[in-house]
C-alpha cells in the first residue's frame, strides 16, 4: 500500500470513529503526564549505541469513554528529551484497551519533529503502555500512571531508531503533595 493510500486509510478511520462518537454523551477524559525513563539511542546503522535519561511531558484528550470499561480513542501533544541532546515536539492517537477497568492498555503513535544542533528533522513513534487509568465521573481530568515502550524512528541527518521505557507519572498527581502542605499551612 502506498503511502497515499495508507493515510487515505488512517483518515477514513478517524472518521469513521469520529461518526461514532456522535452517538455517545461521553466527554472526554483529560490528562497530563510526566514521563522519566531510559533512552537507547540508535544511529549509524546501530540499534543502540549509547543510553541517555528521558524526560517528557504528555497531554492527551481521550473520547468514547463512558465507563472505565469502554474503549477510548483520542490526540496526544508530547515534548520530550534525551538528557538535553535532543527535543522531540509531536503527536498523534492513543487507544485506550479496557484490559481491566483500572489497569488498561494503551497503544498509538505519531509524528514528530526533533532539534538537534539547532536543526529540526521530521520521525515517527509506535507506542504500548500499561498502567493505572482513571475514569473521572465527575469531570474531565482522569489521572493516568504507567509504564511505557516507546520506539521512535528519526530520519534527520543522523538516522536511527530509539528505544525508550520511562514511567509515567500524572501531573496531578505529583502536584497533591503541595495543595496538601497549602491546604494545612492555610488551615
Amino acid at each position: 500500500m502506498s503511502v497515499l493510500g495508507r493515510g487515505l486509510f488512517l483518515l477514513a478511520a478517524i472518521l469513521s470513529l469520529s461518526l461514532l462518537a456522535g452517538t455517545t454523551q461521553a466527554r472526554p477524559q483529560v490528562s497530563v503526564q510526566t514521563q522519566l525513563g531510559a533512552t537507547g539511542i540508535g544511529g549509524d546503522g546501530g540499534l543502540w549505541k549509547s543510553t541517555r535519561l528521558d524526560l517528557g511531558l504528555r497531554a492527551e484528550a481521550i473520547y468514547l469513554r463512558e465507563s472505565p470499561n469502554d474503549f477510548g480513542i483520542g490526540p496526544y501533544l508530547e515534548t520530550r528529551t534525551a538528557a538535553f541532546v535532543h527535543a522531540d515536539y509531536g503527536g498523534g492517537l492513543v487507544a485506550l484497551l479496557p484490559v481491566n477497568g483500572t489497569w488498561p492498555v494503551w497503544l498509538g503513535g505519531g509524528g514528530f519533529a526533533r532539534r538537534q544542533d539547532h536543526t529540526f528533522a521530521p520521525g515517527g513513534n509506535v507506542f504500548l503502555g500499561w498502567g493505572g487509568r482513571s475514569y473521572n465521573y465527575h469531570s474531565n481530568y482522569a489521572m493516568a500512571y504507567g509504564l511505557l515502550f516507546d520506539v521512535r524512528a528519526h530520519f534527520g541527518d543522523e538516522r536511527g531508531v530509539d528505544l525508550v521505557l520511562a514511567a509515567t507519572v500524572d501531573l496531578e498527581g505529583l502536584l497533591l503533595p503541595l495543595a496538601y502542605v497549602t491546604s494545612s499551612i492555610l488551615h
